[in-house]
């Protein structure tokens, strides 16, 4: 066994150049980092995206992604009260168009199997037609509907008593484990935990038990929807929030002036509203700053 000795001078000159090619390594960090442009969210940068502007209040989005065709609604200007409309906008083409047949249209919803699209309205629950455009009567005539959620069956509730039904078989029941709860928004993360929020907060209940467990406590929220991978996300008046489960809390990523609306497109880019637009958050692929 033996030990190899470094002459002092051989020792000091790799030291100098060990130091040197870190501080390389520093300023070219420090210059990426200077010229790095965009909005910044988990390390990522992403460009802002108008989409539609002169909207009034546009909500409940929801994304059919193989066509990654976004479904909303939105105020009609010039009511004396609230009224609503159900629209749709092909994020590709940018194409708009307003979707007829459903009156005071209000909440939306995609099968992601099949690519069904179910728009609620103030008499009930729609299937709409995206070929022909056209929307027809689907189930629970005469109702108002409130929200509307698909995850292998479809969820919904009534306004103005905001309790959630599941439709199976054609048969609406209360869903059995939020059956005495109002439901503002509703969702099914990918560890089958379920999400809700009403006036009083924002829980999340797990699959066969009814004990509700608080993420925030009376939170003004808008959306509540999951991206791609099943992960929750809360559109607050405010700003979009991750559901962060390890601490049962929420962390804002991004801010925004009187938030509306959340979804995803089918690359899992962020498609937000505020009070009169829809704004999509595009990763871009060709700013050297992204990993």
């Amino acid at each position: 066994m033996f030990t190899l000795q470094m002459p002092r001078s051989g020792t000091k000159m790799i030291f100098a150049f060990i130091l040197s090619s870190l501080l390389t390594i520093q300023a070219g960090v420090l210059v990426d980092e200077a010229n790095c442009n965009g909005i910044k969210i988990n390390g990522q940068y992403y460009d802002e995206e108008i989409l539609k502007r002169d909207l009034d209040r546009p909500y409940s989005l929801a994304v059919d992604y193989s066509p990654n065709i976004l479904y909303f609604s939105y105020n009609i200007k010039g009511t004396s009260d609230d009224e609503f409309r159900s629209a749709r906008l092909n994020l590709i083409t940018k194409e708009f168009s307003n979707i007829e047949g459903v009156n005071n249209g209000f909440a939306q919803t995609v099968d992601q199997k099949t690519h069904e699209v179910y728009i609620g309205g103030s008499d009930g629950i729609y299937k709409y037609d995206y070929a022909t455009n056209n929307a027809e009567l689907y189930a629970q005539k005469g109702s108002n509907i409130w929200h509307l959620y698909f995850n292998q069956s479809l969820y919904f509730s009534i306004f103005p008593t905001q309790v959630l039904y599941v439709l199976r078989d054609g048969n609406p029941s209360r869903f059995e484990y939020l059956e005495d709860t109002k439901v503002d928004h509703f969702v099914i993360d990918n560890e089958n935990d379920i999400f809700f929020t009403n006036a009083t907060g924002l829980y999340s209940v797990k699959a066969e038990s009814k004990n509700a467990t608080l993420y925030a406590e009376n939170p003004v929220v808008r959306s509540l929807t999951t991206d791609k991978n099943g992960n929750v996300y809360v559109c607050l008046q405010d700003g979009i929030y991750a559901v962060r489960k390890p601490t049962l809390s929420l962390e804002k990523i991004y801010s925004i002036d009187d938030g509306f609306g959340l979804a995803f497109d089918n690359e899992n880019n962020m498609v937000y509203a505020d009070a009169t637009k829809l704004v999509r958050l595009k990763l871009n692929l060709k700013n050297k700053c992204n990993s």
